[in-house]
């Protein structure tokens, strides 16, 4: 009954250290989806004033470019077959933001609304209020 146990107690030790290990592989890019979204958040917020927001996209922007080089660097990620692994890879644009705007010489603020889709002309002609 003791051997059982303690063959009990191993097994459930390396299969609780094997799914930390998993779920490790995608810390990176999850991280950086979660960058990346405060950066956004950022960018939309008007919380802020105007010196301090600058502030606070320039760090993030920075933070997101650290980040941004980690995943893409991480051999982990390309042995991957997991969904979100796939989609980050397939739509640069958007995951890399900071690069991507980078090479396309804008903000990432305008190379997110192009992405999204949306214009600044658009943005200016829209009125406030409910759809009908």
């Amino acid at each position: 009954m003791r051997h059982f146990l303690q063959v009990l107690l191993c097994s459930v030790c390396l299969f609780s250290s094997f799914t930390t290990f998993a779920a490790d592989k995608l810390l990176s890019l999850k991280n950086l989806e979660r960058q990346r979204a405060h950066l956004i958040q950022d960018m939309l917020s008007t919380r802020h004033a105007p010196e301090a927001k600058q502030k606070r996209l320039i760090q993030g922007q920075r933070q997101l470019i650290d980040m941004e080089r980690m995943v893409i660097r991480d051999e982990r990620l390309s042995q991957q077959n997991e969904q979100l692994v796939r989609r980050a890879f397939s739509d640069f644009e958007m995951t890399f933001l900071v690069h991507a705007s980078a090479e396309k010489n804008k903000q990432p603020m305008q190379h997110w609304l192009d992405s999204v889709g949306f214009s600044s002309q658009a943005i200016l002609t829209a009125q406030p209020g409910f759809r009908k």
